[in-house]
């Protein structure tokens, strides 16, 4: 494990066929600095091409900078940014963003991260298992538990996109 990337988990219910989905915090994660903590140094890139991660998707506030976004493409890493501000949720022009970043990229082995790791990053990876299950919906409990769903207005995203899903609007 990587004293970097903190709260690293591997996704492994609801993916796409050949697929492999991660969550995390934002590299180097620092309390009481949040999102701005963030610093992809070449030992977080190195700890990611030896989980195989060939994706990034993105929702801390923070973009990448220049060396860092170099890091990731020396690497072959692709890495897609959609700013969420902390504790509220991605708009459903971003959530089909990023569906669309991790299902059409072949034999994806996508990281989602935001900040500390848990609300936005839930909210991303809720929505990638809601599009492969075809809007099968788990209760709220199971979101908040096991994805880390924080906030109401997270919740009421979810239930936007599981609309999106069902109406095939993805």
């Amino acid at each position: 494990m990587s004293s970097e990337w903190l709260r690293w988990e591997e996704v492994t219910t609801l993916n796409f066929p050949g697929h492999k989905l991660f969550r995390s915090s934002c590299p180097n994660y620092f309390k009481g600095k949040g999102d701005k903590s963030q610093n992809l140094t070449p030992n977080a890139v190195k700890f990611l091409v030896e989980k195989g991660i060939n994706t990034i998707i993105s929702f801390n506030e923070k973009e990448y900078d220049a060396e860092e976004k170099g890091r990731l493409k020396k690497a072959k890493i692709r890495y897609l940014w959609l700013p969420v501000i902390d504790y509220t949720a991605q708009t459903m022009d971003q959530l089909k963003t990023a569906l669309k970043f991790h299902r059409d990229t072949p034999d994806a082995v996508t990281l989602v991260h935001c900040g500390f790791g848990w609300g936005r990053t839930g909210v991303g990876i809720t929505a990638l298992q809601l599009a492969v299950g075809n809007g099968l919906r788990p209760t709220r409990t199971t979101w908040k538990i096991k994805n880390h769903i924080e906030k109401p207005n997270q919740f009421e995203a979810l239930d936007k996109w599981v609309d999106v899903v069902k109406g095939g609007q993805m």
